[in-house]
């Protein structure tokens, strides 16, 4: 082979190699593109769901003013989710609902009990600019009257051998009159720590009514997922829990009752601890042996 024909094969090889990079970078592209349309539907599709749930309820919310954001994603509660919520509120008529984190939802359960013609909502809120914006909400549409607004700043608690920075609740506990019968587990927000809302049971546990619903947002989180398991091992309280996958971000909903001892539900003590009993240990709240 001359010289001019191992430059030829050489030019030839660049060159197929050239294309088959263009091709590469075009199919590259076009996986991209198809991955960003499908992503584009989905999230049409779940506004879509959202906005056709919330629709069902407008009527019943009977607002005179602005209706707060429900959106399919970030922080508020979805239009599937405000549809539960206010049936759910109408069907069990909470005397006190507490929520741990304001927005929307503080809307919807003032708008349920407005409806119920009875009960109050007491919104707990470390953000000062977001607990104004949400009390402008509620003053415009005429619902501010339903709410107790509470200012806790996030400060450290221990439970265990853990510390977590949790709302500074102790001083309006201390003055709290009644039985909690709706809780609404929404804050502190998750980025925050690890388990960033363990506290809520331990803390607000002698304060629930019997027969009192837990409402976790977020339930299908890994965080709130240990964070159930790990509320099973408390001695103060006893719960059953349902999954409600059917709606975004499957929250989890809780159904308390006070005990002695361990519940039926629970299953036998085990010669090798579960890994929620080896985070219990970790929490300082060891670990028992007893009958299911």
């Amino acid at each position: 082979m001359t010289a001019l024909q191992r430059d030829a094969a050489e030019g030839r090889q660049a060159m197929e190699a050239k294309f088959a990079k263009v091709e590469a970078d075009n199919l590259a592209l076009k996986s991209l593109i198809r991955a960003r349309d499908d992503r584009g539907q989905e999230k049409l599709k779940a506004g879509l769901s959202s906005i056709v749930n919330l629709l069902t309820i407008l009527p019943d919310l009977r607002i005179n003013g602005v209706v707060p954001p429900f959106p399919h994603q970030g922080f508020e509660i979805t239009g599937e989710e405000a549809a539960f919520l206010f049936h759910l509120i109408r069907r069990h008529r909470p005397k006190l609902i507490l929520e741990l984190g304001s927005g929307s939802s503080t809307f919807l359960f003032a708008a349920a009990v407005r409806a119920n013609g009875s009960g109050r909502v007491v919104s707990v809120e470390h953000d000062a600019g977001h607990a104004e914006r949400t009390a402008q909400l509620l003053r415009q549409a005429g619902l501010a009257e339903w709410v107790q607004p509470v200012a806790a700043p996030l400060v450290e608690r221990t439970i265990g051998s853990r510390t977590f920075h949790w709302y500074d609740l102790d001083p309006f506990l201390r003055t709290l009159t009644g039985k909690i019968d709706f809780l609404f587990v929404d804050g502190p927000p998750g980025k925050m720590q690890s388990l960033s809302r363990y506290p809520a049971l331990p803390v607000i546990a002698p304060h629930l009514s019997e027969q009192a619903l837990v409402f976790v947002d977020d339930g299908g989180r890994e965080d709130e997922t240990r964070m159930i398991a790990l509320w099973r091992e408390l001695d103060e309280l006893a719960f059953t829990s349902e999954s409600l996958g059917f709606l975004p971000r499957a929250p989890v909903l809780l159904t308390t009752t006070a005990r002695a001892g361990r519940i039926a539900e629970f299953p036998l003590a085990r010669e090798e601890p579960s890994d929620a009993e080896d985070e219990a240990e970790a929490f300082g709240l060891g670990r028992r042996s007893g009958t299911s």
